[in-house]
């Protein structure tokens, strides 16, 4: 009996001893944050609140107190997150009257916070005096918001001390002095700190890794940082006279010279001269023998374009000659490739399309098409857009665009990209815009469309001032409108374009899993893509134009990128890397539990947006699920299904925290 007792007494110290250190023991996660660091806590919350009464009630609203710890299961923390075991993760203060002013030694210093705490909010209060050197002791702080509030003096150098700061938002105080160039050198993503009082100059910021940048309404002077083109001019406005650097601003003075150097630097300007005039007298020599030389040549080329009388020599060619028809780098002129392409099968233009355009497209000739004036109106990655005017005198003029694809195809290629333009143009449906005409030969390839006057989607989100001036209202239901019509254009095309037949929008098309060695994908879906009718509804351009190594996999992870400009008015990067920059910056908000950080505060601002929330977290989760390169991709028709699904279920919306 005495040994089975001892037996017992020892297995229950055994499992006691055990149960101490279980991660899943409640006691051992409240003891990560004793006593004292709630205690800290909470004078935080009291110093941030003000007065005594304030800050009462700011305790007593929030539920903080010593006793209970911050992620109790019975009765936690209003407004604070916490660690799986038990220290405190994010801080939520926003829009709570509160001001008093930051105590960061009192947060920072808690036990078990200053190393979990990854973010602070205090958003939109009334918190004056300045940002505390000690916060860098919250040495995991990723986020950091404080815009809104009346916080003043100079941003402490101790914030380029935390390395992990991603996220820092100062915009709306009255911060002064100069930005700290610490924060240059720390992996900031993005910084806004626009309606304050800096002055001197921009840090050297790496701005191509930023998502967000804006130092508008400041005093700051001297040069931009690069890459600071794609936030546009507005987020550095407002500043002194002495802002420069291309391409927002004019080109900074170069610095003057000493006056020691000046006469050396004359007699290097005096020597550069008579290079010059050299290699100019040279120049001219070359340029005599060589019109000589091929003063006949041209006059064959010329016949290309006209076929009862030669063009005017190249002195005298008219300023509007058309630019897609010039000469590029390593390419040869549509001129001399229509005069190589004779002896193919089919050099001449080829109409597939009657349309509001037909007038200019019906009996239009590739000669006449590369005479009329043109207009530049972008370039990418797989050629150039030119808006055409043809037609007029009596007959009507029609403006087109011509699509000059950039492809460097072998001759024995022509026959499938003629084959894939004539199947694009069968299939219709009516958020896809179809081919007029095309031109294929050589390595020149050319496709016409209808000119779209009313611009295209990446415009409409990216350029500043463009939604001002629209048709269109980008708030909530419409970007939901435009995720669905593209969707459904998208998903038609992958069905409709088999090898075996050619389908209307009226036709039933089968799951696009079934044909993926027959259908075409687009290529290269982006928002610049997505062009608008005369109605202001979507319309997809330029599919199909060039043949993608990665086919439907792409235009889906394509349309997901699409939906996250959608959500956040962020541009994907310029760079070749389809989005992926901006797909990572999502998920590092999610990951932080900051998701309504993501969405545009444009959508937001509509009236109906609060009771769209749970839809627009659905329309973010498409989005996720498209981009994800671990997992298997849904298809279009999958895709379109459960955009369309969020639509249908409008009635049902209900007002979430996305703040929980």
């Amino acid at each position: 009996m005495a040994r089975s007792w001892k037996l017992l007494t020892a297995a229950m110290l055994v499992t006691t001893t055990l149960l101490s250190f279980s991660p899943f023991n409640t006691d051992a996660a409240a003891a990560a944050a004793t006593a004292g660091a709630r205690e800290s806590l909470i004078n935080f919350l009291r110093t941030l609140s003000g007065d005594a009464d304030a800050s009462d009630r700011a305790v007593q609203q929030l539920r903080w107190s010593a006793s209970v710890a911050p992620c109790d299961a019975t009765s936690p923390w209003r407004n604070v997150n916490c660690t799986i075991d038990g220290r405190v993760k994010r801080i939520v203060l926003e829009r709570m009257s509160l001001a008093g002013t930051i105590n960061a030694s009192l947060l920072c210093s808690a036990a078990g916070a200053g190393d979990a705490l990854h973010v602070l909010s205090v958003k939109d209060n009334a918190i004056h005096g300045g940002l505390p050197a000690d916060i860098a002791k919250c040495s995991s702080l990723a986020s950091l918001y404080l815009a809104g509030n009346n916080l003043s003096g100079p941003l402490p150098p101790s914030l380029g001390e935390l390395r992990d700061l991603t996220v820092l938002d100062v915009s709306r105080n009255n911060f002064s002095g100069e930005i700290p160039d610490g924060l240059s050198k720390v992996g900031l993503r993005k910084f806004l700190a626009s309606g304050n009082h800096f002055a001197g100059e921009i840090p050297a910021f790496d701005l191509a890794n930023f998502v967000e940048f804006d130092v508008s309404n400041n005093n700051l002077t001297g040069e931009i940082p690069p890459d600071a083109g794609k936030f546009g001019a507005g987020n550095f406005s407002g500043n002194a006279d002495g802002m420069c650097g291309e391409p927002l601003f004019a080109p900074c003075p170069s610095p003057p010279a000493s006056s020691g150097g000046r006469r050396e630097e004359h007699g290097v300007v005096v020597y550069l001269g008579y290079i010059l005039l050299a290699a100019g007298v040279v120049a001219f020599v070359l340029y005599v023998l060589c019109c000589s030389k091929n003063r006949s040549r041209k006059r064959r080329i010329a016949g290309a374009y006209e076929s009862s009388k030669p063009t005017t020599s190249s002195a005298t060619t008219p300023t509007k000659s058309v630019p897609y028809s010039q000469p590029m780098p390593e390419e040869k002129s549509a001129a001399v490739v229509v005069t190589a392409a004779r002896a193919q099968p089919s050099p001449s233009l080829v109409v597939l399309q009657r349309s509001a355009a037909e007038v200019a497209a019906k009996g239009m000739r590739l000669e006449e098409l590369l005479k009329s004036p043109a207009e530049l109106l972008g370039r990418g990655r797989f050629g150039s857009a030119y808006k055409v005017v043809v037609g007029g005198a009596g007959g009507g003029a029609a403006a087109l665009v011509v699509k000059r694809v950039k492809d460097a195809a072998a001759v024995e290629e022509e026959g499938e990209f003629r084959r894939r333009m004539e199947r694009v143009g069968k299939a219709r449906h009516p958020s896809v815009m179809p081919p007029l005409a095309f031109y294929c030969a050589m390595q020149e390839k050319l496709v016409v469309y209808e000119f779209m006057s009313n611009g295209s989607l990446a415009k409409l989100l990216h350029v500043h001032g463009s939604t001002e001036s629209s048709q269109i209202t980008l708030d909530w239901p419409a970007r939901l409108h435009i995720a669905a019509k593209v969707a459904d254009g998208m998903a038609f095309m992958h069905d409709a374009l088999l090898d075996s037949g050619d389908l209307s929008f009226s036709s039933s098309a089968g799951d696009a899993s079934s044909f993926v060695g027959g259908a075409i994908a687009h290529g290269n879906l982006k928002s610049s893509n997505i062009l608008f009718t005369a109605t202001m509804d979507p319309c997809i351009s330029e599919y199909g134009i060039t043949a993608a190594a990665a086919g439907l996999r792409a235009d889906v992870r394509a349309y997901g990128v699409l939906l996250l400009e959608l959500l956040t008015g962020k541009p994907a990067a310029a760079s070749e890397d389809d989005g992926a920059e901006l797909a990572r910056w999502v998920t590092s908000v999610i990951r932080e539990e900051w998701t309504a950080e993501v969405f545009d505060r444009r959508m937001l601002s509509s009236g109906d947006a609060v009771a769209s929330e749970q839809r627009m977290v659905r329309l973010l989760q498409v989005a996720m699920r498209c981009v994800d390169d671990a997992a298997a991709p849904p298809t279009m028709r999958e895709v379109a299904g459960m955009v369309n699904a969020i639509g249908d279920d409008g009635e049902d919306d209900r007002s979430v925290s996305l703040e929980a």
